[in-house]
């Protein structure tokens, strides 16, 4: 029975561990983009509030626009993740993640942008985006899967 068991949910082909893998890489992506969702959306609420328009160089906007932009980026990240945990349209939180790595890699690394002295920050940040999008992968390997039936 025990035997049975496994085989029904693929445990002896490394089943269990392949779904724990995989839901660790989801849970890291989801959290990755939902917590940079809410800096994105408060920090535009923060803006908007005090009347100043924010200053990012890694974005390619300027003054009162990048506040909607920045706004407009949080909501969607945030919609993405909620789309994709739900079941309801994975395919947008993978491509919500690669457009947040290439924008950090595009803003840090291919435009003469001045670190500052924090160099390694924005080289993990970047890391972490990227890690993000690898991880955003396994959403889209996530089946809807039928339990096998109790007799």
């Amino acid at each position: 029975m025990e035997r049975t068991f496994l085989i029904e949910y693929g445990a002896d082909r490394g089943g269990l561990l392949r779904t724990a893998i995989g839901l660790i890489l989801r849970v890291y992506a989801y959290l990755f983009h939902i917590i940079l969702s809410l800096f994105l959306i408060g920090i535009a609420f923060i803006a908007d509030a005090t009347g100043k328009p924010l200053k990012m160089d890694v974005l390619p906007w300027e003054g009162m626009k990048l506040n909607h932009w920045v706004l407009a980026l949080g909501v969607l990240g945030i919609l993405s993740v909620v789309l994709a945990i739900t079941g309801l349209f994975r395919y947008l939180f993978p491509l919500w993640a690669f457009v947040v790595f290439v924008m950090l890699l595009r803003g840090f690394f291919l435009t003469p942008y001045s670190f500052n002295g924090n160099f390694d920050g924005a080289a993990w940040f970047t890391l972490g985006a990227f890690g993000a999008f690898l991880s955003s992968l396994a959403v889209i390997d996530r089946r809807n899967r039928v339990r096998p039936n109790k007799k």
